[in-house]
């Protein structure tokens, strides 16, 4: 979490120099370029590091062989990445210079893929601060050089091309990391490979369904609407996406702990899974209703005047935060219980209701129309996942920990609406000050929760 915190401050700060330098139009298409770097970085990396976190977590002793797997098995898919780029270029009419950003950004892909794979080993070895290590010199790195290009006058090309130096250095030092906890031990086998193969097919299906939902907001929207469009609707993503580190951190960590938990007690990993849902929606609501309610502040204190427009996409999208904590945490559920052809049909249905809701609200009203399908499928989506992953008797529970959060969300909604015409600094002070009393009140969180926080995730080895 610290590292990935780290890593989505420094890169939040960089986008604002960004949309300043580079305009709407320009910061559309450096959006553009890098949305299609990060979704088939996910579709080459993400399945295998699910399942390699997974099975060295079960199987240690087989870890030289997952890993040998997990290597060969992404570096092939990142080969077959450019001629897909191209295609996709050439159907969505791209100008020139977003196109050309896009191959660039392909040189980066199988360091950027390799790297997710030794994150994979790392979390699952218990040893996540060479995750934290890397991610911050990465970000650091990956800002200065970034900043520095911006500074003199470069635009998108240099940006793609620090990545590529970023994206290099990280694995270098992922692998420095592997070899000091005697974990870089190439093992080949054609029969090992192939058998890791086999159980990537349906982590493979789920995800790659998954991350297009993800994706299909930017896609549509750059398709019908244009660049400018997108520049946009990234500018208000963008703070939406801060919200998603403490989510996708504490779904990371967990997923080792409730794998082992599946074959050793069913009672601990659905109490486990259960104070985490609680835990979400706490952090959730809150931050959801806050910026519900000043949408046009926090776009006007990020951005500059070209971008007011983002208000009111980012009134909507806020509510991607709680379908971001809760979707890829109960798909995790489902992966450690070995139900990941669940997980994969919601993906499925997801996918098709936010294809079909995004395409048709985008012709509608535009980035407005991206964002509320994206939240409509997103929403169907957790649904889904509720039905699998939740048993029936838990259902009321669950009605209540949302009831409560949303509740103490509205204290603090009502907080912030009282001191509209006060600076905004101290609105995020009396925010904050109100927050945990909030919590309280409602009867929301009490202190045994901090209790399973501190022994869940911060003891070392546990199990």
């Amino acid at each position: 979490f610290s590292g990935t915190l780290t890593k989505m401050l420094e890169s939040f700060l960089f986008v604002l120099l960004c949309a300043d330098r580079l305009g709407v139009e320009g910061f559309g298409q450096y959006s553009i370029a890098i949305h299609y770097f990060e979704l088939f970085i996910s579709l080459c990396a993400t399945a295998a590091g699910i399942l390699i976190t997974r099975d060295i977590a079960r199987w240690p002793r087989r870890a030289s062989e997952i890993l040998t797997a997990g290597f060969v098995l992404c570096f092939g898919l990142c080969l077959l990445v450019p001629p897909f780029v191209l295609l996709i270029a050439e159907v969505f009419h791209y100008s020139d210079t977003t196109r050309l950003a896009i191959l660039i950004s392909c040189i980066a892909m199988p360091p950027a893929a390799l790297s997710y794979v030794c994150e994979a080993v790392f979390v699952a070895r218990h040893r996540a601060e060479f995750v934290t290590k890397g991610t911050i010199l990465e970000s650091l790195v990956r800002l200065s050089l970034s900043v520095v290009c911006l500074l003199l006058g470069y635009g998108l090309f240099a940006l793609v091309a620090v990545v590529i130096v970023s994206r290099s250095l990280l694995f270098l030092m992922y692998l420095a990391g592997l070899r000091k906890i005697d974990a870089l031990h190439f093992s080949w086998s054609r029969l090992a490979v192939k058998r890791f193969v086999i159980r990537w097919r349906v982590f493979a299906a789920e995800n790659w369904m998954a991350t297009l939902y993800h994706s299909l907001d930017v896609i549509i929207l750059s398709w019908i609407s244009g660049e400018y469009a997108a520049g946009l609707y990234s500018a208000a993503y963008k703070v939406v996406r801060l919200g998603c580190v403490a989510a996708k951190s504490y779904t990371t960590a967990v997923f080792p702990i409730m794998s082992k938990l599946h074959s050793e007690s069913k009672a601990a990993l659905e109490s486990v899974y259960l104070q985490s849902i609680r835990g979400m929606s706490n952090v959730a609501f809150p931050a959801i209703l806050v910026v519900f309610a000043m949408p046009n502040r926090v776009i006007d204190t990020l951005f500059n005047d070209e971008y007011a427009g983002a208000a009111a996409i980012l009134q909507i999208l806020i509510w991607g935060l709680l379908i971001e904590f809760l979707n890829p945490f109960l798909s995790h559920v489902l992966f450690a219980r070995q139900q990941q052809h669940r997980s994969m049909q919601v993906a499925a249905v997801g996918l098709v209701v936010n294809l079909i809701a995004t395409y048709a609200l985008v012709n509608a009203w535009g980035a407005t129309g991206a964002a509320a399908g994206t939240i409509l499928g997103g929403f169907v989506a957790t649904i889904c996942y509720m039905l699998f992953a939740i048993p029936a008797s838990e259902y009321s529970q669950l009605f209540a920990y949302f009831t409560r959060s949303f509740l103490a969300g509205l204290l603090l909604a009502c907080v912030t609406i009282s001191l509209s015409s006060a600076p905004l600094l101290l609105v995020i002070l009396a925010v904050c000050v109100a927050y945990l009393p909030a919590l309280y009140l409602v009867g929301a969180t009490t202190l045994d929760d901090l209790v399973f926080v501190r022994r869940t995730l911060f003891a070392r080895g546990v199990s």
